[in-house]
């Protein structure tokens, strides 16, 4: 009865709201991380975050940091700022990890080698075990309720769903709209994008010491970890209102939400309307970790300049929409293929289509391009960080696993360091 009343409530704010113009595309940015040490190992990373929550850098920068569902995974938040001043995003996330990151481990963690990895999947062969859940009430909650699934299998080795969780990574973030009929077009076009940008910013073959054969395993993996509870939005048409969505959320049957803003964060789908603020705002959750600033940048920068295009275009009449049974199609086959997908068409060829339509989406803007190179490079190439890191495993590879993947996250954190994207 309350997430009903509730959504009546929002529905009455979003009539409301029906003229507003707020400012477009301010984002915010959720970046999750891990801790493995010398022997690639999950180490606790709660000292971590204790530590830096108390730093005068968190106190003046407006960023947060938190924990995760994980016991070595932390998540770093940053706060909405301006599109226009992206590269001011990117300094933040160099001073975070160089200035701050690194100094802090090397104070909490005396004496011992550890390294923060990036990376969509934890590499750590030893990360698949219950003692990994943070001491939390609701992750515990969310552990009990997934204990109860069928184990999951990918290339002949099984998982239990309740571990998933604790070893993947994401990155999000949260395009703010103008009004409540904005951030309904930018739901619908994000949909268009979603299978783009998993080929792009997969970055998680190597997972819990092995190399998988799909291109990103992490969202396989945790999309049947919640038995279909994310993935793709369960809508059966593109909305046409919020009243859509709200109505959507509200159907939802609840795991431990005991009201509507609740549900609304509980299922982890791909792209998601957030209404628990006084602004109309589309998290994006699809994209893996990058394993450098300029990367997350990079797929800020497609995501907005494709969304301006797109949506000025449909103001004019010109539908840009594609069928979402084809876009689910798309997706799983960008999940196992990457580069080589293809659904209706050649994926590589769709993402070259977005790339330029978002390079003009920017120029309408008045943006210069400062990232999507990161993206051209890896479209060239057909290489994205998921093929760099099985590459790397390729040629390190000595037999020990524990010190491949210590070789492989040291490798990656130098590149994480010096900002050098994979492209």
């Amino acid at each position: 009865m309350l997430i009903e009343n509730q959504a009546e409530e929002l529905k009455l704010r979003v009539q409301k709201d029906s003229a507003r113009y707020d400012p477009l595309f301010k984002v915010g940015t959720e970046v999750e991380a891990c801790l493995l040490d010398g022997k690639g190992e999950p180490l606790n990373a709660s000292p971590l975050i204790e530590e830096l929550l108390n730093s005068q850098f968190f106190r003046n920068s407006g960023c947060m940091i938190d924990y995760e569902y994980g016991s070595c995974q932390f998540e770093f938040k940053t706060p909405p700022i301006s599109f226009t001043n992206l590269l001011d995003l990117e300094v933040l996330y160099e001073d975070f990890i160089i200035e701050h990151l690194e100094k802090t481990i090397q104070k909490i963690y005396k004496n011992k080698i550890v390294i923060p990895v990036f990376l969509g999947g934890n590499p750590s062969p030893n990360i698949l075990t219950d003692n990994m859940i943070t001491n939390n009430d609701r992750y515990r909650k969310l552990f009990e309720w997934q204990s109860k699934f069928f184990d999951i299998e990918l290339d002949g080795r099984k998982f239990k769903a309740a571990h998933i969780p604790a070893a993947i990574q994401g990155f999000h973030f949260h395009l703010q709209g103008r009004n409540p009929t904005y951030a309904v077009l930018m739901f619908n076009h994000i949909l268009n994008l979603i299978s783009s940008a998993i080929v792009l910013g997969a970055n998680s073959k190597l997972f819990a010491g092995k190399i998988f054969s799909f291109h990103e395993p992490r969202i396989y993996l945790y999309d049947h970890s919640e038995q279909q509870n994310s993935g793709f939005p369960a809508i059966a048409a593109y909305i046409n209102n919020m009243n859509d969505y709200i109505d959507y959320i509200k159907s939802r049957k609840p795991i431990l939400a005991r009201d509507y803003f609740e549900l609304e964060k509980e299922r982890h789908d791909d792209v998601r309307i957030r209404l628990n603020s006084e602004f109309y705002r589309v998290e994006t959750r699809i994209v893996s970790v990058q394993t450098t600033p300029k990367a997350l940048m990079a797929m800020i920068e497609f995501f907005v300049g494709y969304l301006y295009k797109a949506i000025h275009e449909e103001s004019y009449g010109q539908k840009m929409l594609r069928n979402l049974s084809i876009l689910r199609e798309e997706r799983q086959a960008s999940v196992q293929s990457g580069f080589y997908a293809s659904s209706h068409f050649p994926m590589i060829d769709t993402i070259k289509v977005q790339l330029d339509y978002s390079r003009k989406g920017l120029s309408d803007l008045n943006v210069k391009p400062e990232f999507l190179n990161v993206l051209d490079g890896r479209v060239k190439n057909r290489i994205s960080p998921s093929e760099y890191v099985a590459n790397l495993w390729d040629e390190k590879f000595n037999g020990s696993i524990n010190q491949t993947v210590f070789e492989i996250i040291s490798h990656m954190w130098e590149r994480t360091k010096n900002n050098r994207p994979i492209m």
